[in-house]
């Protein structure tokens, strides 16, 4: 019997990587193998494709190459950004006591387990409030923020509801008490999501550091970037070599950097097109889902607010754990929450601080488009769905 291909839905954790990133990258797995910092020819020859490729991202950002540091992925480059920021300020002179930082209760661990550290530390973690879409509440931010401000850090688009925050917006706000207090207030923007979907020109977003994971565009896995602004200076994290200016040692990744370039360079370039084809799934997807699967709510904001490619659900009183195993087997690649966040299970923390229902954060499904996705899929997707329900019904009180 004919096997349906299965339908990889959870392009918010991986995406593939894209023909020409990888053709980028194949010399420099095969042949040219080099390190770079060697002095030799080849040595030479790979610190030139780093530096390269360190310019053609910041080209895209519109910074100088100088402000591009390439780390291990979107985790590193948050925990740079906050305990790099963090720590060059110690070294200053101040103390962890007199610094406080403000982010959000729905932030991808990376955030969230660092804020935890900086508390340990004595440092002052302020969570500002988020409304039932998952956008922060820019009256609160203003209450929050004080002269012992030194960093607000967020995600430009949640990875579990897709959530776009209004960046510019949020900035102004900084910026106001900024001019207040006579102080600095930086902005670290957890961009991981953004370049498949949204702008990324630093110019555009105003943030002081933005974080960027290769793997979520079409890039290798295991390589990201760090993007900053003038006004901040960084402390070493991580202590070893001298590479990437001192702030992440070790041996360059020149595959993985050099495909990490073309990849996100290639996001960015069609966007826009990519964004109206998707978005246009995404929402008859969502309706096909609340007409054929019973009580289904759709977690987050809608239209242009969403991420084009995210569609995420609760389904209260059915065990969605489950419910991606029994897709799995049907030929659907769904999660239920961000995979960072998701290994050990349990309730989702984004769904339940916005929706304040318990049951609603344990019961959610992330579908995350890609730009293959039909909406044919999603229809077979929601009638698996529907079926395991009648099942479950059938054999409980649900």
């Amino acid at each position: 019997m004919f096997k349906k291909p299965r339908v990889y839905l959870d392009y918010a954790a991986a995406t593939p990587l894209s023909p020409a990133a990888f053709s980028a990258m194949k010399p420099w797995l095969l042949d040219s193998y080099a390190n770079a910092s060697a002095i030799h020819a080849e040595g030479l020859a790979a610190r030139q494709a780093v530096e390269a490729a360190r310019e053609q991202v910041a080209d895209v950002v519109k910074v100088r190459p100088e402000y591009v540091t390439f780390v291990s992925g979107g985790t590193e480059a948050n925990n740079l950004g906050l305990f790099g920021t963090v720590e060059y300020l110690k070294n200053q002179g101040r103390t962890y006591e007199s610094m406080e930082v403000i982010t959000t209760a729905i932030e991808h661990p990376s955030i969230t387990e660092a804020m935890k550290e900086l508390t340990s530390k004595g440092v002052k973690v302020l969570t500002v409030n988020v409304n039932s879409e998952g956008k922060i509440d820019r009256n609160h931010l203003q209450s929050l923020l004080a002269p012992q401000t030194v960093l607000v850090a967020f995600a430009y688009a949640n990875s579990e509801i897709g959530t776009i925050q209004p960046v510019r917006a949020l900035r102004r706000v900084m910026d106001e008490a900024e001019k207040s207090f006579s102080t600095k207030i930086f902005l670290l923007l957890d961009a991981a999501q953004a370049p498949l979907w949204l702008q990324c020109q630093a110019n555009a977003l105003q943030a002081d550091l933005i974080a960027f994971d290769a793997g979520k565009c079409n890039g290798p896995k295991g390589v990201g970037f760090l993007v900053t602004s003038r006004r901040v200076k960084l402390a070493p994290i991580l202590f070893g070599g001298g590479q990437e200016s001192g702030l992440r040692p070790g041996t360059e990744n020149v595959a993985g950097i050099v495909g990490a370039s073309v990849a996100f360079a290639e996001a960015q370039a069609n966007y826009k097109e990519r964004v109206e084809k998707v978005s246009a799934v995404r929402d008859a997807g969502m309706k096909v889902l609340q007409d054929i699967v019973e009580g289904v709510v759709i977690n987050g904001t809608v239209g242009d607010d969403r991420l084009a490619n995210n569609i995420n659900i609760s389904l209260p009183g059915l065990d969605t754990e489950f419910a991606t195993v029994v897709l799995d087997k049907h030929g659907f690649a769904v999660s239920t929450k961000s995979a960072c966040a998701g290994a050990g299970g349990g309730e989702s923390v984004v769904v339940k601080t916005i929706s304040g229902d318990p049951v609603s954060a344990t019961s959610t499904l992330r579908i995350s488009l890609s730009p293959e996705t039909k909406l044919v899929d999603i229809k077979r997707l929601a009638i698996v769905l529907k079926n395991y329900q009648e099942q479950m019904k059938s054999l409980t009180s649900y």
